[in-house]
């Protein structure tokens, strides 16, 4: 079972749309595991590694950071368009039963196939949108000497 550290209780991207944390728990989770067995979903192969252009602020996580779909209709599959939302996690541990969350993310209301991050309740309160603070604290803090993959090959 992969624990994910940081993870809210959902969020909002851009008054669109919104994730509880079941959903946002389940991508991450999905990620880790196709991560973990060295498979890809998609034409765009999810998940892929997210290079950060926009230069978003994750100090709580380090490099190589995973890219993946997050869906309102639960897990994505081959068989259909991964949308404009993604979560993104980081810090993943080298067996991959642990990562921490980044974000979400949205093409919605960005240019040039860029990302906007979606606000929610732990590490991006300043995201766009309008998800209220539903709980104190950041979530369970990672635990001491997990080691971290320095890179990923998928």
């Amino acid at each position: 079972m992969a624990t994910i550290y940081y993870e809210p209780t959902g969020c909002n991207c851009d008054n669109k749309t919104s994730y509880d944390k079941a959903q946002i728990n389940s991508a991450c989770t999905q990620a880790l595991n196709l991560a973990k067995e060295k498979k890809t979903l998609g034409r765009d192969k999810y998940p892929h590694a997210y290079n950060d252009y926009e230069k978003f602020q994750f100090d709580h996580a380090q490099k190589p950071y995973l890219e993946f779909p997050i869906l309102e209709s639960g897990s994505y599959t081959d068989n259909e368009s991964p949308g404009a939302d993604r979560v993104v996690i980081g810090s993943i541990s080298t067996d991959y039963s642990s990562a921490i969350f980044c974000a979400v993310l949205t093409h919605d209301g960005s240019t040039k196939n860029g990302f906007t991050e979606c606000k929610d309740d732990t590490v991006n309160q300043d995201g766009k949108g309008t998800y209220e603070k539903k709980e104190n604290g950041r979530g369970r803090e990672p635990g001491q000497g997990r080691t971290l993959l320095e890179r990923i090959d998928l």
